[in-house]
């Protein structure tokens, strides 16, 4: 038995939020009639963007009155410098606020009537493409098409959900587990509790997962979260952002972005070691000043 809808660009497991709902039209419309102009090339199709909502930064902005970045990195270091999160934030009002999110809200269902000549032209569309097969009437063909945004938003909407759940947690994770400066470092290990080669950690366990997340995801934010909690020790904080500012440009290609990455990443395990001989060469590599 043939699916019930045919996803032709995308994964049904993780949708994109973008959509392009298809319909095939085998039958006649009289000229001139609202439904002749809203089929063409044989299509009836609709575009809907599900991606502007709420996003993982939009939750700590409107809930908890922090930027994503700022925000963080402020609390990871309150919840150092104290015996953890006292004077930080209560990660039970954090989740307490999550969960509550949206309990008494409907969302829109935005879609658009879009006209395509082929279904090759209507694949260059970003995002999913779903083609939810052949009508030869056009109420029916118009009712698939305004109805398939609606369960295709609620799935996509339930998917952003769990992965802002996911994002805030190991975020509140880390900020519970962040250890306290006034005690032994028993928590997650940093920079300067690691044991083992701290330039092997940073470029094949820590890094990589900034690069591979898409950007401005909780995946992304929680990715930035374990290299920043990790290099929360480091001298030289300006570093730590500059190499976080490089993410972007390696993540299109950019070799002279990655060498300056990696040599940041062995002038933080240069300082932390010590090897000041090391380090004089790094900074001469690096341009700076010495």
């Amino acid at each position: 038995m043939a699916s019930f809808v045919e996803f032709l660009r995308g994964d049904p497991s993780h949708l994109d939020g973008r959509l392009t709902a298809i319909v095939r039209f085998s039958g006649d419309v009289p000229e001139g009639s609202q439904a002749h102009s809203m089929v063409r090339g044989g299509l009836l199709c609709v575009q809907g963007n599900y991606r502007d909502q709420r996003t993982m930064a939009d939750f700590f902005r409107a809930e908890l009155g922090l930027t994503m970045e700022k925000g963080i990195e402020e609390i990871i270091e309150q919840a150092q410098h104290t015996s953890g999160l006292e004077g930080a934030l209560d990660p039970d009002a954090v989740r307490e606020r999550l969960k509550s999110m949206g309990r008494s809200e409907f969302l829109p269902i935005p879609a658009k009537i879009v006209g395509f000549d082929s279904l090759d032209e209507a694949l260059q569309s970003e995002g999913d493409a779903v083609l939810l097969g052949t009508f030869d009437d056009i109420q029916f063909a118009n009712m698939a098409v305004n109805a398939f945004p609606m369960l295709y938003q609620s799935r996509y909407r339930e998917q952003e959900r769990r992965e802002m759940r996911q994002g805030i947690e190991l975020w509140l994770e880390r900020i519970e587990e962040a250890p306290s400066q006034e005690t032994s470092p028993t928590g997650i290990p940093t920079l300067e509790t690691f044991e083992g080669d701290i330039e092997e950690h940073l470029l094949k366990d820590l890094i990589p997962g900034m690069f591979y997340a898409p950007g401005e995801t909780p995946e992304a934010h929680a990715a930035e979260l374990r290299f920043r909690a990790f290099m929360a020790p480091c001298i030289v904080p300006g570093d730590v952002d500059a190499m976080i500012e490089l993410v972007p440009a390696i993540r299109r290609g950019d070799m002279a972005a990655l060498h300056r990455l990696e040599l940041l990443v062995r002038k933080a395990a240069a300082l932390q070691r010590e090897d000041f001989r090391a380090l004089e060469r790094i900074r001469q590599e690096l341009g700076e000043q010495i």
